[in-house]
């Protein structure tokens, strides 16, 4: 009885920590690859940018302002959503179109980006780029993003990171555990994204960055309501056989909360709205590979995937098994998650310091283990929006 439990335990903790490992051992391979181009017809693009925006009057200003400086003929929408603040005025005197969204019937980014994009194909455009309101963008982004979508790409996404925050200090000398957190953020949407490119993959969808044409949300309407709503719409693409291709040379990077517990609520956020997503996303992918979508074999894994703070705990706690081919699952798995490290510290600008960040690893570890419950509670949330408390960066 006793070895049967065992077993079965290691059998329950392999499954769990498979969809991770396979995943990153795709990405990684993938990396060596160039990302691939579309291929479609060319053509014009008229490019609008959408901002959704919740009681974000102490950043939208720098937000659209670097927006502004990245391609000033693009239109810029703001939605400001049942916001309480001076969101609105802070956007119109920096020089973006506002659209009041106040209706508490309307729960969500989902709704906001519907609002944000109905008004700008009304205006003309025929293709939309979503920025969020606490982000500041790269000055070819909207430059590199036009050229993706006229060279035949429907969905483009690009390379989004975190801001290091530093109190009263330089972004490179700030606390261990902001960087590693950041270096976490990296893997998951720069290493991962350009590696599924790479291979041929749909690099994803992360909420901030990525751009829509006007014909593909007539064929695929954005009806994302979650609280993942990125992750949710991305899975509908694949299904429907729609890759969202990469562009890496242009970024988003978006402000982190400083204190834990904002990055405690927000980290649960992402977390528990992915599970959300893959709870009801499973059996839409698995029909879309059995008709041939392959590329939903990959977002299968993705969404199944636990973060990997929690999959290296996963194997740490199979080292107390004594069940030998479970070891060497671990030694593969812990082998293939150095690799995923690794590169995902080459792809920054400080890898000395991201390395050196890594000594706080079983820290982090330990505090993302602390908020599991949080995250299982947004598991089962709806679409409410509320907005992340931080500070508002140093200018």
């Amino acid at each position: 009885m006793e070895r049967g439990f065992i077993t079965g335990l290691a059998v329950a903790m392999a499954l769990s920590a498979t969809p991770l490992f396979f995943d990153l051992a795709l990405c990684i391979a993938g990396n060596l690859f160039w990302p691939r181009r579309p291929g479609g017809v060319r053509r014009a693009i008229s490019l609008a940018v959408v901002v959704p925006a919740h009681d974000e009057e102490s950043m939208i200003a720098r937000t659209v302002l670097s927006l502004k400086a990245a391609g000033s003929t693009s239109a810029i929408f703001v939605v400001a959503h049942n916001c309480s603040d001076g969101t609105a005025k802070a956007a119109t005197d920096a020089g973006a179109q506002v659209v009041e969204l106040n209706n508490p019937k309307l729960r969500g980014k989902g709704a906001a980006l519907r609002c944000g994009f109905a008004a700008a194909l009304d205006a003309g455009a025929n293709a939309v780029l979503v920025v969020d309101a606490d982000s500041v963008v790269s000055s070819n982004l909207i430059a590199a993003t036009r050229a993706m979508l006229e060279q035949g790409a429907e969905a483009t996404q690009c390379r989004y990171e975190l801001e290091i925050p530093g109190p009263g200090a330089q972004a490179g000398h700030a606390h261990p555990l902001a960087r590693l957190r950041a270096l976490a953020f990296r893997g998951m949407n720069v290493l991962r994204a350009r590696g599924r490119a790479g291979l041929g993959f749909s690099t994803g969808l992360f909420g901030n960055g990525f751009a829509l044409t006007a014909a593909l949300l007539e064929r695929v309407p954005f009806n994302a309501n979650s609280i993942a709503e990125d992750v949710e719409y991305h899975t509908r693409l694949v299904e429907e056989g729609v890759q969202v291709y990469w562009t890496g040379d242009a970024f988003v990077h978006a402000h982190s909360p400083a204190s834990s517990a904002a990055q405690a609520t927000q980290e649960a956020r992402w977390e528990g709205g992915r599970l959300h997503v893959a709870s009801r996303a499973t059996r839409r992918l698995l029909t879309a590979l059995l008709h041939g979508h392959w590329r939903a074999l990959e977002t299968l894994a993705d969404v199944w995937s636990l973060p990997l703070s929690r999959g290296i705990l996963a194997l740490m706690l199979t080292a107390a098994l004594a069940v030998d081919w479970l070891h060497v699952f671990a030694l593969v798995c812990a082998a293939i998650g150095l690799l995923y490290v690794l590169e995902s510290v080459l792809l920054g600008n400080e890898p000395v310091r991201d390395l050196a960040a890594l000594a706080g690893a079983p820290l982090y570890i330990a505090w993302k283990a602390l908020i599991t419950p949080l995250v299982l509670r947004q598991s089962r949330s709806r679409a409410a929006w509320a907005r992340t408390k931080r500070e508002a960066p140093q200018s």
